[in-house]
């Protein structure tokens, strides 16, 4: 499988290296323009729809892979789902990348005319419920989590499954949206991100459950398109930036971290399967938290914007815009190294 996650990789950063310049075009034809404003850091106007170049570049990365073999067999596995001992239904790997794609297409348009129109968050939120309902009938969803320590596997009824799944695939939605404040921040951080769950989904896809070593290698294949569509990206918009990715590209990068861990990390049998994914995005997750409170003690929307980040008070202190950027790469990749370490140990059961 190893040329196949190469491949995904490769074309992913090629088109997204390429159609940068073709995306920057677009947002000044149309006026979809970052303008400065006493909250916002940078000081001259920016084109933002970078999200279209990630989005070619992850989806071009994917579909190249049909041409391949051992890629349709991979999505035609089938297995059948079970609910109270009673067959609710079949479904297939195939399913559950289609209802991802889908997924990720609908957030990433929903981005699009929230970068040229400004969505309202009550709009948005609603679509993103919506968008994790649709995902969920696809197969996409956390059925349960394993108790090694007790040797069984715990299934959530389908309603707690249900609201657990919405709540985590928005998190990460509005996680790595609300991170997105400074050149080369938000794609870094998911690049790094991305590629801790492609090694964790391959170190662990040789588990004994053949539903989840299948789920895992989908995972690892879908990492490597999302890694690589961000490092093409980020020659464009690391710091000096010459485009930003805009909600397009911020929600769309959420939305498929949180449906990969959902399928990947989540799904395999280590002790440390719920930990993996959220040491992985830890600094980004405590620095929304907290923005959150501070914005309801304050009596404010807790989806406004401010210039109280991590980031935003380090610069404060004097940092510079590009040793913020490279300190928390840094932090990402300690916590990440930390996430690979905990899989290595624990080993599987």
């Amino acid at each position: 499988m190893n040329y196949i996650y190469l491949t995904a990789f490769a074309v992913a950063l090629f088109v997204s290296f390429a159609t940068t310049p073709i995306a920057k075009w677009l947002a000044k034809k149309f006026d979809v323009m970052d303008k400065p404003d006493s909250r916002k850091i940078h000081s001259s106007i920016m084109p933002r729809w970078g999200g279209i170049s990630i989005f070619l570049g992850f989806i071009t990365g994917i579909l190249c892979l049909y041409f391949f073999g051992r890629f349709q067999t991979l999505l035609a596995f089938r297995y059948k789902v079970f609910v109270r001992g009673e067959l609710e239904s079949i479904l297939s790997i195939d399913k559950q990348l289609t209802g991802i794609l889908v997924g990720g297409t609908v957030i990433f348009i929903l981005g699009l005319f929230d970068d040229k129109k400004s969505v309202s968050p009550v709009v948005k939120f609603l679509i993103q419920i919506i968008v994790a309902l649709s995902v969920i009938s696809y197969g996409v969803n956390i059925s349960g989590l394993n108790l090694p320590f007790f040797g069984r596997y715990l299934n959530f009824p389908i309603l707690v499954s249900q609201v657990i799944t919405i709540f985590w695939l928005i998190g990460f939605m509005n996680t790595i949206n609300l991170i997105d404040g400074l050149d080369g921040l938000a794609a870094g951080v998911v690049a790094i991100a991305a590629s801790t769950f492609l090694i964790v989904a391959i170190l662990q896809s040789d588990t004994k459950i053949i539903l989840f070593s299948k789920q895992l290698k989908l995972a690892a294949i879908l990492c490597a398109a999302l890694a690589g569509a961000c490092i093409g990206f980020l020659y464009h918009n690391f710091h000096p930036a010459k485009i930003f990715m805009g909600d397009s590209g911020s929600q769309f990068l959420g939305f498929m971290l949180g449906a990969i861990s959902v399928i990947g990390t989540l799904k395999t049998t280590a002790v440390v399967a719920l930990f993996i994914p959220i040491t992985v995005v830890a600094l980004p997750v405590l620095d929304v938290a907290f923005s959150i409170l501070r914005r309801f003690k304050n009596k404010r929307n807790i989806m406004s914007a401010d210039k109280e980040h991590f980031h935003h008070r380090l610069l404060n202190t004097g940092w510079t815009h590009k040793e913020i950027v490279l300190l928390i790469y840094v932090i990402t990749f300690v916590l990440s190294f930390c996430a690979i370490l905990l899989t290595v140990f624990n080993g599987k059961v």
